[in-house]
């Protein structure tokens, strides 16, 4: 059964109880709050970290999870580890959710205040079962279509030969090819557990396709000769055939592939949004002020990418629990001094978009950008490709979510090792979404 903070009435009261102190968010009793978290720039979180124990009294204990983080983090939840706050995107929070391993952010006594600062869209991709599952890390575009201008400029391209889609991006790489460029595409297929699939998913979606309907979970995808998902990987098929990507892709980590398309040696490759700014960096790339992206033209390019903070339902005292949802709410929302100190840390830091309005309507925000990028155009066409990106609801708000995500991985780089048939191997991911629905009674 789900558990949530409201399920019992003592703990109810102390929700109430903080209500009345929303801006007092120190610790009320000495025990441990253990936060957990991925591998992305530790430095800043334990700097966070340091600053509500040290001005708080606080008694936070954040550590750095290396790994499959999916499944590490459910064996600790399964296990009732000590682990109080977390990272997860909304894939894994749908499951945690189900799993009664999570109280929800409706919990907390700020709840309104929290859901009026945010965007309408996000605020639904991140609610699940009519429930806000968690506090806002970030927001992004993953699969967001990199371009480096000036190999592009050097092969005798313009803004105006820009690829609107993905057909016309797979076109002009096989003209880049011609023109002597060997490998101009590094593609969105590392090993990750967000590699490869997703980059399945947001091609299939960008095309105008859907994998599995946003409600009932039924698998909804085109398997004929021509439909998005089919175009998908008969282009995969082709690219990886003729030698126009590097086979050492499928192997990459996050860091590897980053660092590949910052040594200029590619002319596009679908990366993370906020990386532009790791692009636009000559201490981080070879590419510095050369890094931009294929702006919106009537077709999306990639899928929103996001993730929260989550409080644990794990068994704790009512002053400890307390403890966590002041911590939750300090750093996932405004702080003791009533600003939004993480969540406009990390934008300024990282140019990571926020669920928050007041962060990315921000002065401060909108310097950071102008900063961050290699053209002034460029803000236009962030914020457009971002205002497009579709929400893969069908296949991530769905218990079975991070299985169909693991498996589906393995598959696509068999699929591509082995020659695969498409047909075959359509027809094999819609009957895996069934045979998950049938296995969760959905």
């Amino acid at each position: 059964m789900r558990v949530t903070l409201g399920a019992t009435a003592s703990l109810l009261t102390l929700a109430l109880a903080a209500g009345a102190v929303a801006n007092d968010l120190a610790p009320t009793s000495d025990e441990t709050i253990y936060f957990r978290g991925w591998q992305y720039k530790t430095d800043i979180v334990q700097d966070n970290v340091d600053r509500y124990n040290n001005e708080l009294g606080g008694n936070v204990d954040y550590a750095t999870v290396t790994g499959d983080y999916p499944a590490i983090m459910e064996t600790n939840l399964i296990a009732g580890a000590e682990l109080d706050i977390l990272y997860a995107n909304p894939s894994q929070a749908a499951r945690y959710f189900d799993g009664g391993w999570v109280m929800t952010a409706e919990n907390l006594p700020n709840i309104d205040e929290i859901k009026a600062d945010m965007y309408p869209n996000i605020l639904e991709a991140w609610t699940y079962k009519g429930e806000l599952t968690g506090l806002s890390y970030f927001v992004s575009t993953r699969g967001v279509m990199h371009v480096n201008l000036e190999q592009y400029y050097e092969l005798g391209y313009t803004d105006d030969d820009f690829p609107a889609t993905w057909d016309e991006l797979y076109e002009q790489v096989y003209e880049m090819r011609e023109r002597g460029v060997e490998q101009p595409l590094l593609p969105h297929w590392l090993s990750e557990w967000y590699g490869i699939s997703w980059g399945f998913v947001f091609e299939v979606m960008n095309r105008g396709g859907e994998i599995a309907d946003p409600d009932t979970h039924q698998p909804v995808m085109d398997t004929a000769e021509g439909s998005p998902a089919w175009a998908t990987l008969a282009d995969w098929k082709r690219i990886w055939n003729d030698g126009l990507v590097p086979e050492e892709v499928l192997t990459y980590n996050e860091s590897a592939y980053i660092d590949a398309y910052a040594s200029g040696r590619y002319v596009f490759s679908p990366q993370q949004l906020y990386d532009l700014e790791t692009f636009n960096r000559p201490d981080r790339s070879q590419i510095a002020g050369q890094a931009s992206l294929l702006p919106y033209q009537g077709q999306s390019w990639g899928l929103l990418d996001s993730a929260v903070y989550l409080m644990t339902s794990r068994n704790r005292s009512d002053e400890h629990t307390q403890d966590v949802m002041n911590f939750a709410s300090w750093y996932g929302f405004e702080d003791h001094e009533g600003e939004i100190f993480v969540g406009q840390r990390w934008m300024e830091e990282s140019m990571l978009f926020s669920g928050y309005k007041s962060v990315m309507e921000s002065d401060a925000t909108a310097e950071r950008m102008k900063g961050a990028l290699a053209r002034e155009q460029d803000i236009d066409a962030v914020l457009g490709v971002y205002a497009a990106t579709p929400y893969p609801k069908g296949i991530w708000n769905v218990v079975w979510s991070e299985e169909f995500n693991s498996w589906l991985r393995d598959e696509l780089q068999e699929f591509l090792l082995r020659d695969g048939d498409i047909g075959a191997m359509l027809t094999a991911i819609n009957d895996r979404i069934d045979q998950l629905n049938r296995q969760y009674g959905l």
